[in-house]
């Protein structure tokens, strides 16, 4: 009995610790804070929206590019380099993980995606700009 409730605490321990850092083959998912803290501390970290243009026009991150299309992505690292620390968001999390792969496809750098999305960010009441 008592290694079954061993068992039980380590899978809990191990499922609380892949919420809040958990990784996506090539693309690292961060909570919104582990996100909103390698934006401001690593001065090397681009954040990128990658959700429609409409849509980041009703609102984004503070300091986010835009990047609506796998061009502009592809853009943007062109312009910037491998050498970035590159921070992808979108509405839900998905789009934002599917950017990242083509990002590591393409130039073989590992991106950081908010995870759940932009939607989980302005539930835990995090600052947005028009």
């Amino acid at each position: 009995m008592k290694f079954v409730k061993i068992v039980i605490a380590l899978l809990f321990v191990l499922m609380i610790q892949q919420n809040a850092f958990s990784q996506v083959d090539t693309v690292q998912v961060l909570s919104p804070k582990q996100f909103l803290r390698v934006s401001k501390l690593n001065p090397q970290a681009v954040m990128i929206d990658v959700r429609l243009k409409k849509d980041f026009k009703k609102g984004h991150i503070e300091g986010a590019l835009m990047a609506d299309t796998s061009e502009k992505l592809y853009q943007i690292i062109d312009s910037l380099g491998p050498k970035k620390t590159y921070l992808l968001y979108c509405k839900y999390g998905e789009r934002s993980i599917t950017a990242g792969k083509f990002i590591y496809e393409k130039y073989n750098i590992h991106v950081c995606s908010l995870q759940d999305g932009l939607d989980y960010w302005k539930e835990l009441k995090m600052e947005v700009v028009k």
